[in-house]
């Protein structure tokens, strides 16, 4: 999902389509989240001590706890989150999938 640009140029030739709403405006509606950026935005969180969150064998689990706690916050807001796991991984991962097609 993405379209590279999308956001500037919604901004330059429409401004008013773009509004920020409150989250309890979507109660009761499925919103599709791209599950990719989503995962790469808690990835490269980074904590106000300048850590990453990580289990006791040093793994990162920022992007786990992030989309758990999100997740909680949408439910509880009355949103059924649908994750879309579409098109090209971010860059960040490229490296990642390139050493698990190896295997």
């Amino acid at each position: 999902m993405g379209i590279h640009g999308l956001a500037k140029l919604i901004a330059d030739h429409a401004p008013s389509s773009i509004k920020e709403q409150d989250i309890k405006n979507y109660f009761g509606r499925k919103i599709a989240i791209d599950a990719s950026m989503c995962i790469y935005q808690f990835l490269i969180a980074v904590r106000q001590d300048g850590n990453v969150l990580q289990n006791e064998d040093g793994e990162t689990t920022s992007h786990l706890m992030g989309m758990f706690y999100r997740t909680i916050r949408m439910l509880e807001s009355g949103i059924k989150p649908v994750y879309v796991f579409d098109g090209k991984p971010p860059q960040l991962k490229s490296g990642e999938v390139r050493q698990k097609h190896r295997h």
